[in-house]
């Protein structure tokens, strides 16, 4: 079926670059051509961010990514000047002091016409955004769009790899740029760059996330998430198969002795279970039990020299007389 416009619709119009539809149409997402069509109708004043956020009922940080991306291309402005161009959020300065930001590289900050280069001139990365655009469910945005080249280009990451990346990252619900890409540092850190090795991972780290929450539940600490030393001591944990029943009777043994959690704490008990060959709640307590009768059998007993002590007696006695 064709469509076309309702003639009576043509009554009212307003412009809008063609640059847009000849060159941007392709790597702009929905949130950014909304964005771009309002501030285009509301042409006669300077848009501000909160404005076209309360409007469009999209977030500020979705309004300001937008602004960024096609001012980055040339399309708008933000100045004076009336035509095309929006004002910038002002900042709010913190009464507290605010953290450094990390520095990024220069190849890190990927201008969209580089990412729109990048896809005309390589299939690959053509490739790379299709697969990723079907794990969103959506087109990807500025963000998104940087963090694959970047992962592709600058972190040497294969396309077969960054695609099973991704589809993990969709798996377990954290499909944010920024947990991709630090998944993705950790893994050229590790050197793992196949398929293969990918898979291994993969598995590794979804064995992790199933045992954590198990963890967390034998804690009684569900309500929050394990912090990187934490993860740490369960990862360790986790490679090394202790049961659960074995890390629950830790779990007992760290409260009964210290009165509050202690993964340290935790970690010794185990190490020193694991040393003696104790792999289960029972084998614990045989061995404790027999450590102690053990311990009782070599306490020396008192013995006594009956001749010497009689003599003693009537040595005293003679003194007596």
């Amino acid at each position: 079926m064709d469509y076309e416009f309702n003639p009576s619709q043509w009554t009212r119009i307003f412009a809008v670059p063609v640059s847009v539809v000849e060159n941007n149409l392709k790597i702009a997402n929905g949130e950014q051509l909304k964005v771009l069509l309002y501030i285009s109708y509301h042409n006669d004043h300077l848009c501000k961010i909160e404005e076209i956020s309360q409007n469009l009922g999209i977030a500020e940080e979705t309004v300001e990514e937008a602004l960024i991306f096609w001012k980055n291309i040339g399309i708008l402005s933000n100045g004076k000047n009336l035509s095309m161009s929006f004002v910038e959020k002002e900042e709010t300065k913190p009464v507290y002091e605010s953290k450094p930001k990390v520095k990024t590289t220069e190849k890190h900050e990927l201008s969209p016409v580089q990412i729109a280069d990048r896809i005309a001139n390589s299939e690959e990365i053509k490739y790379l955004f299709e697969r990723a655009e079907h794990t969103y469910s959506r087109i990807l945005n500025h963000t998104e769009q940087r963090t694959i080249v970047w992962i592709h280009d600058y972190m040497g990451l294969s396309s077969d790899v960054i695609v099973m990346l991704l589809q993990h990252c969709k798996e377990i619900d954290k499909l944010s740029p920024g947990y991709i890409e630090a998944v993705a540092k950790t893994w050229c850190e590790k050197g793992i760059n196949d398929v293969k090795s990918a898979e291994e991972e993969i598995n590794r780290m979804g064995r992790n996330e199933i045992f954590f929450r198990k963890i967390k539940k034998i804690f009684g600490i569900e309500s929050r998430k394990l912090n990187t030393r934490e993860r740490g001591y369960a990862e360790k944990w986790c490679g090394e198969e202790f049961s659960d029943e074995l890390i629950e009777y830790a779990f007992d043994k760290n409260i009964d002795a210290t009165g509050k959690l202690s993964f340290a704490y935790i970690d010794k008990i185990l190490s020193n279970w694991k040393e003696k060959g104790y792999t289960d709640k029972e084998s614990v307590e045989i061995g404790e039990s027999s450590s102690k009768s053990e311990s009782k059998q070599k306490k020396p007993k008192k013995t006594y020299d009956f001749d010497a002590l009689t003599q003693i007696a009537l040595n005293l006695g003679g003194n007596d007389e």
